[in-house]
This record gives C-alpha cells, sequence and structure tokens, in this order.
C-alpha cells in the first residue's frame, strides 16, 4: 500500500525517513522546516537524490493543499514545542506518527495536552502517536511483548548500553559527550538535557503490564570517560565526561518490580538486554544493540502503514503492532 506522506522536520532523522519512505514506495507529496537552507528547495535535492518536484515550505497552511495520508513528525523532543505542529496536521486530516519522545507516553507529563490532542484527533477521524526505538521499543514495548509468554511476572530488568560515537552528531552532544563533569552538571541543572523518555518508557511499561498503581523514580548523572576517544563531532579525554548514566525505576506497593538501566556514552560497548524473572525466566540480548538512528527511522515509516487501521485518537505503540511492512 502505498501513502501519500509529508516530511515534518529535515534534521538528520527526518531525511532518513523520508528517505525510507521513498524506497519503501510511498509518495513525498510535501515537506516542512524552518532551516532557511532548506525552504525552498527542492525535496529531492535536500535528500541528495533527484527532483522530486516537491518544494520544502515553512508554513503549516500547506498541508491542508498537499492532504497527506499520513505525517511523518521529526521536530522536537518536547510535548510543548510540537502541539501547534500536531494540531495543524490533525487540522489538515493527516494521521502522525511522531519520533517526539515524550509523545510516546505523554498522558502523566501533560493531561491537558493529552486530553486537547487526542479530542482533536478523535474528532478527524485520525491517530496521533509516538515511536522510536527508545522510547518506542527496547525498554518498554520488546519487554512487554516478551512477557506474553511468562505465566508469572515477578520483575523485569532492562539495560541498555549504546556506544554515542557511532551515533549522529547532535545526539552526541545531547548527551554532553567531550564536557567537563562541572559543564555537564550545569547543563544537567538548566533542564532539557540528555536522554529524553526513560519515564515515558517506565510508565508504558508498567502500564503493559498492567501495574496501575506503580511509583516511577528516575537517575540522570554523567558517565566519566576513562580514555581518550575521538569522533567525527566531539574530542572526549580521559576523566572528562563520555555520556550519561539514566536508571528508571518502577515500584509497586513499595516492591521493586522492574529496573531501567541506560548508558549511552562514547566507547560504551553496544548491547540491549531484557532480564524477566518468573515462570518461566527469561534473559534477552540483543548482541551489538539496536541501532537507534536506522531503527527510529524504521519504526516511524514502519508505523506510517499501521495507523489507518487503529481507532482514532492519541494512541500508543501498545496498541498499533510493530511490524516491518517494507517492500
Amino acid at each position: 500500500m502505498s501513502l501519500r506522506l509529508v516530511q515534518f522536520g529535515l534534521g538528520p532523522i527526518g531525511q532518513a525517513c523520508a528517505r525510507l519512505a521513498l524506497d519503501h514506495g510511498h509518495t513525498l507529496v510535501g515537506a516542512l522546516d524552518l532551516d532557511p537552507d532548506r525552504v525552498g528547495r527542492d525535496l529531492g535535492e535536500v535528500l541528495g537524490r533527484d527532483a522530486l518536484g516537491v518544494e520544502v515550505a515553512d508554513d503549516v497552511t500547506a498541508l491542508a493543499e498537499w492532504a497527506p495520508d499520513v505525517v511523518l513528525h521529526t521536530t522536537a523532543s518536547f510535548l510543548d514545542q510540537i502541539e501547534n505542529q500536531l494540531t495543524a496536521c490533525v487540522a489538515a486530516g493527516a494521521h502522525v506518527v511522531s519520533s517526539s519522545e515524550e509523545l510516546f507516553w505523554p498522558f502523566d507529563r501533560d493531561p491537558g495536552f493529552s486530553d486537547r490532542i487526542d479530542a482533536a484527533a478523535r474528532e478527524a477521524g485520525v491517530v496521533v502517536v509516538g515511536t522510536g526505538v527508545n522510547p518506542g521499543f527496547v525498554m518498554d514495548l520488546l519487554p512487554v511483548v516478551l512477557t506474553g509468554v511468562v505465566a508469572r511476572v515477578d520483575r523485569v530488568d532492562v539495560s541498555r548500553s549504546v556506544d554515542a560515537g557511532r551515533r549522529r552528531g547532535p545526539l552526541q552532544k545531547k548527551v554532553g559527550a567531550g564536557l567537563s563533569e562541572a559543564a555537564f552538571r550545569e547543563r544537567q541543572a538548566a533542564g532539557g538535557f540528555g536522554h529524553i523518555g526513560m519515564v515515558e518508557s517506565a510508565k508504558a511499561l508498567a502500564a503493559g503490564l498492567g501495574w496501575d498503581d506503580a511509583e516511577i523514580a528516575e537517575t540522570f548523572g554523567p558517565q566519566m570517560a576513562m580514555s581518550d576517544h575521538e569522533t567525527e563531532h566531539v574530542t572526549v579525554t580521559a576523566g572528562d565526561v563520555a555520556g550519561i548514566h539514566q536508571t528508571a525505576t518502577v515500584r509497586v506497593g513499595g516492591e521493586l518490580r522492574a529496573s531501567l538501566t541506560l548508558t549511552m556514552a562514547v566507547g560504551a560497548p553496544d548491547e540491549d538486554r531484557v532480564v524477566i524473572a518468573g515462570d518461566p525466566p527469561m534473559t534477552v540480548v540483543v548482541e551489538g544493540g539496536t541501532f537507534g538512528d536506522t531503527a527510529t527511522v524504521a519504526a516511524v515509516v514502519n508505523t506510517a502503514r499501521r495507523v489507518g487501521a487503529a481507532r482514532p485518537g492519541l494512541r500508543t505503540m501498545l496498541e498499533i503492532p510493530a511490524a516491518a511492512t517494507g517492500r
């Protein structure tokens, strides 16, 4: 099934989504971005491909003219930065599949936002959903799916270790690679720094396992470099910050039922691990990890085919099957 798509946001992830959408046989009927170096140019040129006859615009009113089936939304992590963008997409009658981390599970972070987007999407008969690899798969959806063959779940422990040196430049900077510890702490105190979505993963995991009264706690600090590292984007010196170490815990009735541990740092080993204590116990290891940039793009584009079959409204990936639907 070929879809009429609009790419909203043309950073590294957005451009990769647009390329994959074309490779999957979809039609890109429009693109939105605020970068003056991209606005007004042919989308194909921006993507490093042949001209598509689609000019990049910076005005969301173009959505009504383009009339897309689905908008691939890859602009910002935070709900207060994307509400107007989502509203414009919904008003144009388009489903929205977004890589925004907070949108993956927005209900507790901003109930008002969630109610407004849900009501607008229901009225328009469309779906709005946030997806990705983390949050969106490794630390939330994957362990929930694995428990489907476990008769009794006592505890779930998920760990993800990511070599940030293999990832895109903006992510390396987002985790503080190359900063001194003092500079890291300053940015941490200012907020909007580090991995976004850990709490969202923990809440989705708890909801997926039926732990309605779960209490979530989060810790976040620097992962210090033990040796020097050089990437295309940053220089990390031993004793400075290589990235982040972040945890979330899920307690039910005071009992620890789940832990999520993320290390995202230059030079860290790549591995995802889910350990389920129960009957039967289960340990699943993804050797080499789930490469976040590629996997996020795949999650967004693959989900675009699925949203049309879901109930209209603000949905989650616990409700929409995450299956490859490429060519």
